[in-house]
């Protein structure tokens, strides 16, 4: 307080004493004491909340600072934090061999995390190439994907197929990202940047619907009932792992686990309750996770995979040894239903609730409004085949060359197909031309994802084609269909072997 205002309390304090209580209560000296107590009360509001306020603001203008008081604690002391928060680094990683098969599907992938604005870097990681499709891989990504954004990267890794004794194809996701965090990404659990990043694991054939990162907090994300309950901040944090989740339930933790940890036998995951396996740990990608979780994770997913291969040799092998090693380092998920959606006829458990919700007219729409893609799940994970009539979609058949200048766009079908048909027609039906019948929630779907992929595979491939092709030999006629008619009732030629 200034010398002068100091002199003057003592002054008023010292007069005080003097005064006969009639003086006290004279009007000037009470309205003189209102007035001392107003500004008392104004400059400790002024000194103690707004300037040390103000101090804060300067001292959060370092974007680690604030960002590692932010991660490192509780989801609880999160939920009452006021600090401005700093926005991660993001990293989206898929893994993938080198065929032509995989090369276009990661295409795709690139290619709409371009148009959904994607935030931070995209990351092939492509396990096993030959010297010479390394060297074609490289071109192609320098030549195409890097326009789409330098942030756009490939990282090569030796094929893991074989680590075992056995050849098992997908050991290259868990140890392909492993080596990715080690060398391409040089983590160190040293460095708060690193370990405060948002890690995501996808499979190359998603594509994006809208923007996928680590703050749920405003969105429509449907979250998968568990004892745990939701999360009190919707945001992945350290120890708070987030994942889709996936239809195999308590499936890791039905097998031998005496085996699988025979190095561990006081593993967490041992004791991971009924309600944990069942809710916490059936979870796919999309996967998203800290840094440091995802480092901490990753390892015990490369250390159990093949303990887990050698006691279930299916496809979900790794994917078992994902759920376990989280389950092993105690984090369990928070498993979202509407990351994905992917087989159309499912019950629950995929974003599917969103699309039954959409109107007739928006079904078959390709936008990447806003507005619009906040209706939608995040991703479409193309793994089945999709019909409906006779109009089809379905990654197998198409062939790898599709993105050719001389070759076909898709035909596009109708935006009321859901309307037309409550039927399928297989391309490669046994016998040819046999009707399959849908329910019309389940034609809905097929319509969507029909719709959409044929939409967003002749989009990928019309840029791909002027990026690339010699002028006037992009070829742009919307005419390849999987038939040799659509009309249902004419089956005239049997079933098209030809895959384009």
């Amino acid at each position: 307080m200034p010398q002068p205002a100091r002199q003057q309390v003592r002054r008023v304090g010292a007069g005080h004493s003097k005064q006969s209580k009639k003086e006290l209560f004279r009007p000037e000296t009470f309205f003189a004491l209102l007035i001392f107590v107003i500004v008392f009360v104004w400059l400790s509001v002024f000194l103690g909340i707004y300037l040390p306020a103000a101090s804060n603001n300067n001292a959060s203008t370092s974007t680690e600072v604030t960002h590692n008081q932010l991660l490192k604690g509780s989801a609880d002391n999160l939920a009452t934090s006021g600090s401005e928060e700093a926005f991660p680094d993001h990293y989206l990683t898929f893994s993938t061999s080198c065929s032509e098969s995989q090369n276009w599907q990661s295409f795709m992938l690139f290619f709409f995390a371009h148009k959904v604005n994607q935030p931070g870097d995209v990351i092939r990681i492509a396990s096993g190439c030959s010297d010479q499709q390394k060297q074609k891989l490289e071109e192609f990504h320098e030549s195409v994907i890097k326009k789409l954004s330098p942030n756009f990267h490939v990282h090569f890794t030796p094929n893991f197929a074989k680590i075992s004794g056995d050849n098992y194809k997908y050991y290259n996701k868990p140890f392909g990202v492993r080596h990715f965090m080690a060398n391409w990404l040089k983590y160190d659990e040293n460095n708060p940047k690193l370990k405060n990043s948002i890690i995501m694991i996808l499979d190359p054939d998603m594509i994006l619907l809208r923007p996928l990162t680590y703050d749920f907090t405003s969105s429509n994300v449907m979250i998968h009932q568990s004892k745990r309950g939701p999360p009190k901040v919707k945001k992945v944090m350290h120890g708070q792992p987030w994942a889709s989740l996936y239809a195999f339930g308590d499936g890791p933790f039905r097998q031998d686990l005496n085996y699988i940890f025979s190095n561990h036998t006081d593993s967490p995951a041992l004791r991971a309750t009924g309600d944990e396996q069942r809710n916490n740990y059936p979870g796919g990608p999309p996967y998203m996770a800290t840094g440091k979780d995802m480092w901490s994770i990753v390892n015990a997913w490369t250390e159990l995979v093949p303990n887990v291969h050698h006691v279930y040799k299916h496809l979900l092998g790794e994917m078992y040894g994902w759920s376990l090693g989280a389950a092993h380092v105690g984090l369990p998920h928070t498993l979202a239903e509407s990351f994905m959606i992917s087989a159309t006829g499912i019950g629950h458990g995929e974003g599917w609730a969103l699309i039954d919700a959409l109107k007739d007219d928006e079904v078959c729409e390709y936008s990447v409004m806003k507005d619009y893609e906040d209706k939608l799940p995040y991703t479409m994970h193309f793994c089945q085949n999709y019909w409906l009539g006779k109009w089809f979609i379905g990654k197998y058949r198409l062939d790898s060359d599709f993105l050719k200048c001389e070759k076909t766009l898709l035909m596009e079908p109708p935006k009321d197909i859901a309307k037309q048909y409550d039927f399928f027609i297989k391309p490669g039906g046994n016998p040819y031309g046999e009707k399959e019948h849908l329910s019309s929630h389940v034609a809905k779907r097929e319509a969507f994802m029909i719709c959409q992929l044929i939409s967003r595979f002749n989009d990928a491939a019309a840029w791909f084609k002027d990026t690339t092709c010699e002028e006037g030999t992009a070829n742009h006629e919307k005419s390849f269909i999987f038939h040799h008619s659509l009309d249902p009732d004419n089956n005239e030629g049997g079933e098209k072997k030809a895959k384009w």
